[in-house]
């Protein structure tokens, strides 16, 4: 009997998963632009609308980015995530205590979506507008769903 049990254990770990298996994750990069310049060190968050884990970008000079799942996992989850984009203080690297320059419809009342394919390249850019609406500081690495 402890023997099936164990091989039911084995053929069934596999399929739980932790949420970092490659099936779910794919590569992710794409261009900000604020009123159709490069948008430089930006924080990009993509946050799955049903299930999965957050992943986190910045922009490099030219408003490049890529996601990445971890520290050493590049992606994002495959499905609809709300793209959340801000300068604001996002407590890392060498922008700590910017100011944020991008409004609040594209950050902490993101109405921003990119659907992740399974295949095929997934680049997402964003052309942002700084007259979008207000802007709001906020901290998008500690609270991704803080409300304005």
């Amino acid at each position: 009997m402890p023997m099936r049990i164990l091989l039911c254990l084995m053929l069934i770990a596999p399929l739980a998963g932790c949420g970092g298996s490659d099936n779910d994750l794919q590569r992710v990069t794409g261009k900000i632009t604020l009123d159709g310049q490069p948008l430089p060190d930006a924080f990009v968050v993509f946050a799955p609308k049903e299930s999965g884990t957050t992943s986190y970008g910045r922009t490099d000079a030219e408003g490049v980015y890529e996601m990445m799942f971890s520290d050493d996992e590049k992606g994002a989850w495959v499905g609809e995530n709300v793209v959340r984009i801000s300068t604001g203080d996002v407590s890392m690297g060498s922008s700590a205590g910017a100011k944020e320059k991008v409004p609040a419809v594209y950050n902490v009342s993101s109405t921003l979506t990119a659907d992740v394919a399974a295949t095929g390249t997934n680049e997402f850019d964003f052309d942002l507008k700084s007259d979008a609406g207000r802007i709001v500081e906020s901290d998008l690495a500690r609270d991704g769903d803080e409300s304005p």
